[in-house]
């Protein structure tokens, strides 16, 4: 195997990093930066522009720039870009080849594999698209990786004493919060919990529409809907928030926003901290309940906590800092910096599966419940299509697990099972992830014919789902893989591939 690196591939920033003499650090680019905006943009000639020359032309020209795609991860939305559309994980492929590059520069030898990671409570068919993703990068995908664990890999306690400690991640477009127990060198996961649309984006969409209806209110005239002054105006709210996360105040100027017959309108008003943090409490106050569930689900009181890690850009926002604290009852750790600590988690686990020297052991857990579709007799008489859970969420990989289920009806001859992931009690409100039947079933009546139901789910994301109709033995099976399905065919990854690899030509 080549060399291997580890990525955050994130909403707003990606980092990449590696392993030097078992110790990792993140790698810089050409001019020192260590991080790279998650930004890809076509320049007005059509050529590509990534990272910090995308992020530079969004306020002028947002049609021709694509950012936070890590939100449309797992869905079939079209991007336009240039002359051609994107699927999603395509944009984020040449985001990863941007960080392949610049690794294999200040490495001064070629990547060819990576361990990627994602928040916590990403799906099956988000995981799935960010696996893709790497692959169309030319990437070896060895794991994705949850955030929080990775993060919690880079805290190297190594205290004889076991430590119970929570990793509060809270980056630009997705919240996780995590409860891992550390003793020495193994990390092991205990619950998580999260909310794959709330971060730093919402908080930057919250402020624009304040700067819109403070705008209104002054001038009695609604801000024009164009897509360049949208665009503006996030950049200055997200200027805003940064700029608030260190003063108490600040300034905010945008010219023509609007006019009045021939009259031009600009904003100019003044925030103050205090302004903001009334704007985002309510959607901090989500990720406090979150903190709850999750110590609720690993049986532990903030109490039984011994340290809190906060992870993620936005935790630099004083008021997160303020409400966990006042919530769990300590001050939370911040001593390694919480963009860029995920990356280095990353690059331990790269190197323990490329055998590099590193003394980390990670045990991790699954962040959604499995089950399959189930009659059930209720009150109200029986219902079909409700949830059983056969692995609940939080358990530790690798697992097995098995329930035995009755035929529902006299004389049943097939038997169709239907997987899912999910917390819902209804099973189609959950993520279907594929479905088999059993055929040829033996004449019985309703609830003597036996079925058992077979979960695996091995460290490499890979679930097989096995029922056997336990009188004669008959089988069928179904795989669902993370390492060796995919939502494109071969041909569509390698067509995907050979694109963005064009698009990296000189």
């Amino acid at each position: 195997m080549g060399k291997v690196v580890g990525i955050d591939l994130g909403t707003t920033n990606s980092v990449v990093a590696a392993l030097d003499n078992g110790q990792p650090w993140v790698l810089p680019d050409e001019e020192g930066s260590l991080i790279m905006p998650s930004c890809v943009g076509w320049s007005s000639t059509g050529s590509l522009l990534l990272g910090t020359e995308a992020l530079r032309q969004y306020g002028a020209a947002p049609e021709r720039t694509v950012k936070s795609i890590k939100r449309k991860m797992g869905t079939d939305q079209k991007i336009k870009g240039g002359e051609k559309e994107y699927l999603p994980q395509e944009i984020s492929a040449i985001i990863l080849r941007g960080l392949v590059e610049l690794a294999n520069s200040a490495l001064g030898e070629a990547v060819t594999g990576a361990v990627i990671t994602v928040p916590a409570y990403f799906t099956d068919a988000q995981r799935q698209a960010t696996k893709e993703a790497g692959e169309i990068a030319g990437l070896e995908v060895l794991q994705i990786l949850n955030e929080p664990t990775a993060a919690a890999l880079t805290y190297e306690f190594r205290s004889p004493e076991t430590e119970i400690v929570l990793v509060y991640d809270l980056g630009g477009g997705t919240f996780d919060v995590s409860i891992v127990e550390i003793t020495a060198e193994v990390t092991e996961v205990l619950a998580s919990h999260g909310n794959n649309h709330l971060g730093g984006d919402d908080f930057d969409q919250r402020l624009k529409q304040y700067f819109e209806e403070k705008f209104l209110n002054s001038h009695k005239v609604e801000v024009t809907e164009e897509p360049a002054i949208e665009a503006r105006l996030l950049r200055a709210a997200e200027e805003c928030k940064l700029t608030l996360s260190e003063k108490t105040f600040t300034k905010v100027r945008e010219a023509y926003l609007g006019s009045k017959g021939k009259k031009a309108l600009h904003l100019e008003l003044e925030v103050s901290r205090r302004d903001f943090e009334s704007l985002i409490e309510p959607m901090l106050s989500e990720t406090l309940s979150a903190i709850d569930r999750t110590l609720e689900d690993a049986e532990l009181d903030a109490e039984d906590l011994d340290r809190v890690i906060l992870v993620g850009g936005s935790t630099r926002i004083p008021l997160v800092r303020r409400l966990v604290e006042e919530h769990l009852g300590q001050p939370p750790l911040d001593s390694v910096n919480p963009d860029l600590c995920v990356a280095l988690g990353a690059a331990l686990q790269a190197g323990v599966l490329a055998e590099e020297s590193t003394e980390s052991i990670l045990v991790d857990v699954i962040p959604h419940s499995l089950g399959i579709a189930v009659v059930e007799d209720t009150p109200y008489g029986m219902r079909s299509g409700i949830f059983s859970t056969i692995v609940p969420r939080n358990s530790v990989i690798p697992i097995s697990r098995s329930e035995v289920y009755t035929t529902a009806t006299d004389n049943q001859e097939t038997v169709k099972v239907e997987v899912f992931q999910g917390e819902n009690f209804i099973a189609k409100e959950n993520v279907p992830l594929g479905s088999f039947e059993i055929e040829g079933l033996p004449p019985r009546r309703a609830g003597e014919l036996e079925i058992e139901v077979h979960f695996d789910f091995d460290l490499n994301g890979i679930l097989m789902v096995t029922a056997t109709e336990k009188s004669l033995g008959t089988s069928q099976s179904l795989e669902v893989s993370n390492a060796t399905t995919s939502r494109l065919s071969t041909n569509q990854l390698q067509q995907s591939k050979a694109e963005i690899e064009s698009l990296f030509k000189p």
